[in-house]
């Protein structure tokens, strides 16, 4: 009776512990693309410069905990809350950053939250939005677009076929306070994508007719 209890326990015990090591390497890819898909989007939804700042602050934080962890293992055991607070804050601060940007109708993943009417020949850009959703230019012509860069920030003007698709003309990026004058080849009639190539979430729609 007892070689059979306790067989039945190694057989449990086995059952339980078997898909651990596919579990957990599993579990691990799962969280670290969580993790990079979620940290890419705060960095691609705020300013260039804030990027980089929150990168190397992520990076630099990451780094002194796991150094203080293998320094003092005993230690880190007592204060893992902190620990983990220290390492993780300047993920939580662009987060915050993001979405006070993502709010206030900043910009979306396609373009401003309330794309105003199709605007042509002229296009700003500020707090880190373009003025308008839609530009709209006559097929078949050669066409002009003033781009002023009234942000703190580098901005262009490039249209594609669709998002993601084929590029049919990128504006030179333009720095902060600075304006210039593109000169868009002849489209055909249709409907097409526009962004900010340096901050993609900045983008409308082109209409051509």
């Amino acid at each position: 009776m007892s070689q059979q209890a306790t067989e039945s326990g190694l057989t449990k015990e086995v059952r339980f512990q078997l898909p651990l090591p596919i579990v957990i390497p599993l579990g691990a890819l799962v969280v670290i693309g969580l993790v990079t898909i979620g940290f890419s989007q705060i960095l691609l939804n705020v300013p260039k410069e804030v990027a980089v700042i929150v990168a190397l602050a992520v990076a630099a934080n990451v780094l002194g905990t796991l150094a203080f962890i293998a320094l003092r293992p005993e230690t880190a055991k007592a204060f893992w809350a902190e620990l983990f607070v220290v390492a993780t804050y300047p993920i939580v601060i662009g987060a915050v950053l993001a979405m006070i940007g993502l709010s206030d109708g900043h910009a979306t993943e396609h373009g401003p939250a309330e794309p105003a009417a199709p605007a042509a020949g002229t296009v700003s850009a500020e707090a880190v939005q373009f003025n308008t959703g839609e530009i709209a230019l006559t097929a078949g012509e050669e066409e002009e677009i003033t781009f002023d860069n009234a942000d703190t920030v580098e901005h262009n003007i490039a249209i594609y076929e669709e998002e993601g698709g084929e590029e049919l003309f990128v504006g030179d990026i333009i720095p902060g306070g600075q304006e210039t004058t593109y000169t868009v080849p002849a489209l055909d009639p249709g409907e097409y994508y526009f962004q900010c190539d340096v901050h993609p979430a900045m983008s409308g729609t082109v209409t051509v007719e």
